[in-house]
């Protein structure tokens, strides 16, 4: 080989790995630009890709560990999805789609109860409102109603309950999935999964309901997708009773998301195994809840339930 030609392959290849350096560089101001700005879209906001501002709340998720990990709940055999606390009864409520039901847990993952939703169809969320009384998403048909589930009540019937019927989409898996109560505000939220990714803020105090269609006031916030970042559908959403941060949880990446309410995004926590206190990855995490303590559950089709606690110190 001449001289000439040893050259100019020396030459080619260090240009191929300058490239490839710099590529790579790329990749990684990318992914902590993403890191540090992916925020939801909120309609009316100037600049939604700012730091929170110096009053926000401190991040919590980066404080937690699991206290329990991926514990079967015995008598719910699959599709277990939407979770919600109740702090009158200090126990959980979930909801599962196929066949539609609710059930109330204990905080360490027991079964107490279960009972059918009658009229339902793909039931994916649920949120405690007040006293016995819930808000329950259906999928297929984009529609939130509300249900009172006392402890002696053996089966639910949708007939008359007060509902929201949401706008017809095309694609009717891709619609409501999680739902979050903030009592303070006394506004329902809602999560739609994908196509858009949408938190929806409805102004729906509970001493307004009444039977039948609820007319309610709605406005959404748009979470943008963003390549890098895990983020290509939601699940579930909950509200911080103590700072009013919102959680999102996305099922497909197996994060979960913590807001504040101006839209920054304040910390993250992976599902993943070695992550949090966790053997192995939540599979296919869709419920999400916090009680007054701050300590977060989440469940995971099939079956499995998962209690993170903030760590000591």
């Amino acid at each position: 080989m001449k001289a000439g030609s040893q050259v100019q392959m020396r030459w080619r290849a260090s240009r191929w790995q300058r490239r490839l350096v710099m590529a790579a560089a790329l990749l990684v101001l990318s992914a902590l630009y993403l890191q540090w700005h992916h925020v939801i879209a909120m309609p009316g906001h100037v600049d939604a890709l700012q730091p929170a501002p110096p009053s926000a709340p401190a991040p919590i998720l980066p404080h937690y560990q699991a206290s329990i990990d991926a514990k079967v709940v015995s008598g719910i055999a699959d599709n277990l999805s939407g979770l919600a606390f109740n702090p009158t009864t200090n126990t959980l409520f979930a909801v599962t789609n196929r066949p539609p039901q609710i059930a109330e847990l204990s905080t360490d993952g027991r079964l107490l109860r279960i009972a059918p939703l009658r009229g339902a169809d793909d039931t994916e969320g649920i949120a405690h409102i007040q006293g016995d009384w819930f808000a329950i998403a259906d999928e297929r048909s984009n529609r939130i109603h509300w249900v009172e589930f006392g402890k002696d009540v053996t089966e639910i019937s949708l007939k008359d309950s007060p509902y929201i019927q949401l706008g017809d989409i095309a694609i009717k898996n891709f619609a409501l999935e999680g739902l979050g109560w903030d009592a303070k505000r006394q506004q329902l939220l809602a999560v739609t999964e994908k196509w858009p990714m949408q938190v929806l803020v409805m102004d729906v105090p509970f001493s307004k309901l009444k039977p039948g269609l609820v007319d309610a006031k709605i406005s959404a916030w748009e979470v943008q997708e963003m390549e890098g970042m895990p983020s290509t559908d939601l699940a579930a959403v909950e509200v911080d009773p103590r700072s009013g941060n919102l959680l999102l949880l996305g099922e497909e990446a197996s994060v979960l998301y913590e807001y504040s309410r101006a839209g920054a995004l304040l910390s993250v926590m992976p599902l993943w195994a070695g992550m949090s206190g966790l053997e192995n990855r939540a599979p296919q995490p869709e419920g999400l809840a916090m009680d007054n303590s701050g300590n977060i559950y989440i469940v995971s089709e099939p079956n499995l339930f998962y209690k993170f606690e903030r760590k000591r110190g």
